[in-house]
């Protein structure tokens, strides 16, 4: 008797989802926003931001993604420290001045300076001092690990939220 081998069918895997598709199901979690600072070379700079998670509690490590073409990302980069601030429900205008291109954001919102010289926003949930303790690249991104040195958060506050393309508190 002879043994024929069978056929195996080649399967192609679905084609990837376009980006539109993607930023749209993505849309559908909603998540805080919030602004990234650091100060370097006697300038400030901050870029608002909703990838940040937690990391590890042992040591308090944060993650937060920036753009590889972020100026704040670049500033970062040169100080070695930044804040995250998390933006409270009436704090909408502050997320959308600092998601532009304003030369002057600064100017337009009430800030201080925090233990490791990145700014401070005030009327937030929640901030986090870092040093920065890690990076990855992905693409067209930076993945930083920031060690939290320093914290403060007001739980009586409700957070800004992003989802559907709209900002909510």
């Amino acid at each position: 008797m002879t043994r024929t081998a069978s056929a195996v069918p080649i399967v192609e895997p679905p084609p990837l989802p376009d980006s539109d598709t993607f930023r749209s199901a993505c849309a559908q979690f909603p998540t805080g926003v919030v602004v990234v600072t650091t100060a370097a070379d006697g300038e400030l700079y901050g870029s608002t931001v909703n990838a940040f998670t937690s990391l590890t509690v042992e040591p308090p490590q944060v993650l937060v993604c920036l753009a590889d073409t972020s100026r704040t990302w670049s500033a970062i980069e040169r100080s070695g420290v930044f804040a995250v601030n998390v933006l409270a429900s009436d704090q909408a205008p502050t997320a959308r001045l600092f998601a532009s291109k304003d030369p002057d954001k600064f100017a337009q919102v009430d800030h201080l300076t925090g233990t490791v010289g990145a700014p401070l926003l005030t009327g937030t949930v929640a901030r986090f001092e870092c040093r920065l303790d890690g990076t990855v690249r992905n693409n067209s991104h930076w993945m930083l690990i920031g060690r939290v040195v320093s914290l403060a958060s007001d739980p009586s506050r409700e957070s800004l939220l992003f989802v559907r393309g709209r900002l909510t508190g």
